[in-house]
């Protein structure tokens, strides 16, 4: 029997939130240093309950090392050249995203050191002439899947504060955070309210009939 409360495949609401929804592309940036870790069997859960017309990119910090950045904004004209190699890599698929989920442990309270750097070259590409950096993020939304191992969630705030207020100031969209708890590889598959969570995630931006900006 047919659900009475469900929506016809003919509602503009739903047909609306198809066509946005095919329009989007998640971005998510692995930043641990081992493979197949809590926070990215967290974020592939969380994935999977995307719609299958939503494009995944999943990029790993790791395998694309960025070289030390190197702050040159108030030397010369404080411009730089345009990135080669991982970081063009980096640059393109950033900007043709439309959703950044930046997964990562909780390294000493804050982001792994290859999301920290990734963020720091985030500065020279807004110094790119051509590039518009700042100006095509602005609309994006930003997402973070993290664990911790610790007892007190609490301590992953600075690591969340840091997402949100880069966020803010790149003026994307915060979409929202999701946490979970395991130390040794696999533990978070038996963290089950994160499970749920990982579940949930994206669901009410799927909802949505607008998709936020890709460039």
């Amino acid at each position: 029997m047919r659900d009475r409360h469900a929506r016809s495949s003919t509602d503009p609401m739903t047909l609306s939130a198809l066509i946005a929804a095919s329009n989007r592309r998640f971005l998510f940036l692995l930043a641990s240093s081992r493979r197949d870790g809590n926070a990215e069997s967290l974020a592939r859960r969380a994935a999977s309950a995307l719609p299958g017309n939503i494009a995944q990119c999943w990029l790993r910090l790791a395998a694309l090392p960025l070289s030390p950045f190197d702050d040159v904004r108030h030397s010369g004209d404080g411009s730089y050249a345009m990135p080669v190699g991982y970081a063009r890599t980096l640059l393109d698929e950033t900007l043709a995203a439309t959703d950044i989920v930046f997964v990562a442990p909780l390294y000493w309270y804050g982001l792994p050191a290859s999301a920290k750097l990734y963020l720091d070259h985030w500065s020279g590409w807004m110094r790119v002439a051509g590039v518009d950096f700042k100006a095509r993020m602005a609309g994006k939304t930003m997402w973070t899947i993290c664990v911790y191992s610790d007892e007190d969630p609490k301590l992953a705030e600075p690591l969340f504060g840091t997402l949100r207020m880069t966020a803010d100031y790149m003026g994307m969209h915060w979409g929202g955070m999701l946490l979970g708890q395991g130390n040794r590889p696999g533990d978070v598959l038996n963290d089950t309210e994160s499970l749920g969570r990982a579940d949930r995630l994206f669901a009410a931006a799927m909802e949505q009939g607008d998709a936020p900006g890709s460039n």
